[in-house]
């Protein structure tokens, strides 16, 4: 769906709506530096849905603030709240809200924010919307991230080779300083945080899988029980780059 054109939002010049941006984010008005966001997108050349899909909204959603642009510039994308304060959302729409949670729990405070400004136009901020879900009966809590991989018995399965591990040096060569006991592990380093706090009725145990989105490169780590314990980042998981991990003597 294209959005409108530039020249129907032209009520500032670029620069202008840049230093406007500013001094939103000055002033500490994180929802209208969104909609300031979205309708730069637009004077750079987005349609609307890519606008809205920038900022993290719905496309109807930017069509409203759109409308408001065009009848007001900045001060149409404030909201209806007569300066101050937030507005509250009233005692009907609040249930709404609680019935909207219950189907759709667990969810993140960012997305209960979306939530609230889709539905409602109404911007809280992170602190004030977590007060509100306390108000409503939520609790949070913060995930077990899981791999999907993980067997069951991992811990156990950990103990037993380190055991196996220990029995299997030999003493004299631990005295005499010729071997070093460690753990070699890897990991992925992934682009999104798999810990932010769930909001939902009651207090369950959450757990959640970690994301497979992952950044190309693989880091190695060394964590040494007698030793030095190292960390280094390589191109795969090939043999050829576990032994670059570890330098050999010359």
């Amino acid at each position: 769906m294209p959005g409108p054109s530039k020249d129907h939002l032209e009520h500032l010049s670029e620069e202008e709506l840049d230093e406007a941006i500013d001094q939103a984010q000055s002033d500490e008005e994180p929802y209208l530096v969104r909609r300031l966001c979205l309708i730069k997108n637009i004077y750079l050349g987005d349609t609307l849905t890519e606008a809205a899909t920038r900022v993290g909204v719905t496309t109807p959603t930017a069509s409203r603030w759109v409308d408001r642009w065009n009848d007001d510039a900045v001060d149409g994308l404030r909201p209806d709240s007569g300066g101050g304060r937030p507005p509250k959302l009233d005692e009907h729409q609040r249930e709404w809200l609680r019935e909207v949670l219950k189907r759709h729990q667990p969810l993140t405070t960012h997305q209960v924010q979306k939530l609230i400004e889709d539905g409602f136009d109404v911007s809280y901020s992170q602190r004030h919307t977590s007060r509100l879900l306390n108000k409503l009966g939520l609790n949070y809590a913060i995930p077990r991230p899981e791999s999907p991989d993980r067997p069951d018995d991992a811990e156990e399965q950990l103990e037993e080779r380190l055991e196996a591990a220990l029995d299997d040096l030999d003493d004299d060569a631990v005295t005499d300083g010729g071997v070093v006991v460690g753990f070699l592990d890897e990991a992925w380093p992934r682009p999104t945080d798999n810990s932010r706090r769930l909001w939902s009725f009651g207090r369950p145990t959450l757990r959640k899988e970690t994301p497979t989105e992952n950044f190309d490169d693989v880091v190695f780590g060394f964590y040494a029980l007698n030793g030095t314990s190292v960390v280094s980042c390589k191109d795969d998981l090939s043999k050829e780059s576990v032994g670059d991990f570890f330098p050999q003597d010359t």
